[in-house]
């Protein structure tokens, strides 16, 4: 276990270069490579093609949540340990898994910004190939959440450096809140300014939209899913009307079981989440939709930031909902005057 730790510490002293890229406690770092959502994992393959092997990359590509084609939450490339090379090292999320009679407690660590900035690192330890998968399997969650969290924060710091100031000031004014918005969006005028502001990237081939509004706190019952997407769909078909007079509204026909819903904090502040397909109604257009509505105490109200994506040409829109995501993470409630 020592030698291995310090084979480690080595890698990790030697791949910081001074070349170009981000600078902390004095050392300059390369920039991460590899694309939004991809994971690295270095290991030898005889656990790869081993049971736990085969845990570690079913977990790290299960389902991402709310799409109707699956979609896997990373895409993952291996390698084995002599070909992790120095520039692998610069992989924006990797996994090293080391199995060695030489290590007396199977453990996990995670490391953030080891060989470049911003990168995420787990090195798992383990004495042999039967301890590993019950380790992952006690880690899967954490694992999953640990890289899940790095992306988002990624993607938030981009939309900082990248924020359409103006934009992002209009709509904080008028819903009382701070929300980074980056300047890929434009603003969309909905049928009535004064329920909802509306902001979207378009493209040729995809929309991606969010919408912002708020509503009274009523009690307990405000945060149900029933009562959350009445006033989804109310405001929708109010508001966001398509061709032939069609209109949006939340694809339940499926039953509301269909619509994935958690509710926690963030911030302190109580938060509830959906996931879920919409559907014009009236017209053949349809996508993924993510919400996240959070408990203003102060103003005894719920703020409502809403996004959707509408991809008809592409499979692909997991990295376009992780965007919205980033987004609606940056919100900030405004304190009461």
């Amino acid at each position: 276990m020592k030698n291995i730790l310090f084979l480690v510490s080595v890698l990790v002293l030697a791949a910081c270069t001074h070349g170009g890229g981000s600078h902390s406690d004095g050392i300059i770092k390369n920039s991460v490579v590899g694309a939004n959502g991809e994971i690295l994992i270095v290991e030898n393959d005889d656990v790869k093609n081993d049971t736990s092997g085969v845990y570690l990359r079913e977990m790290l590509t299960d389902d991402y949540l709310g799409l109707a084609t699956p979609e896997p939450i990373f895409d993952l490339q291996t390698v084995p340990h002599p070909y992790f090379s120095s520039q692998m090292q610069k992989f924006r999320n990797i996994v090293m898994v080391y199995v060695c009679d030489s290590v007396s407690t199977d453990t996990i660590h995670y490391y953030d910004n080891v060989w470049a900035d911003p990168q995420a690192v787990v090195r798992v330890f383990a004495k042999s190939k039967q301890n590993l998968l019950p380790l992952l399997e006690r880690h899967h969650i954490k694992i999953v959440s640990y890289f899940t969290k790095r992306e988002r924060e990624r993607l938030m710091a981009f939309n900082r450096k990248t924020q359409h100031i103006p934009l992002s000031q209009e709509v904080g004014k008028k819903w009382g809140i701070d929300l980074v918005i980056p300047n890929t969006f434009d603003r969309c005028k909905p049928e009535n300014p004064n329920a909802m502001s509306w902001v979207q990237i378009n493209t040729d081939a995809s929309t991606t939209g969010l919408f912002v509004y708020a509503f009274p706190y009523v009690g307990e019952g405000t945060f149900s899913k029933e009562y959350l997407l009445n006033k989804r769909d109310s405001l929708l078909l109010k508001n966001v009307g398509g061709p032939a007079g069609s209109y949006m509204r939340t694809e339940i026909r499926f039953g509301l079981d269909e619509i994935l819903y958690k509710s926690g904090t963030y911030q302190g502040v109580d938060v509830v989440e959906m996931r879920g397909l919409w559907r014009m109604e009236g017209y053949a257009m349809g996508g993924p939709f993510l919400m996240r509505a959070y408990h203003d105490v102060a103003r005894n109200r719920v703020v409502v930031l809403d996004g959707y994506v509408y991809y008809p040409s592409r499979e692909k829109k997991r990295n376009m909902l992780r965007q919205l995501e980033a987004v609606m993470y940056s919100l900030k409630l405004g304190q009461k005057e």
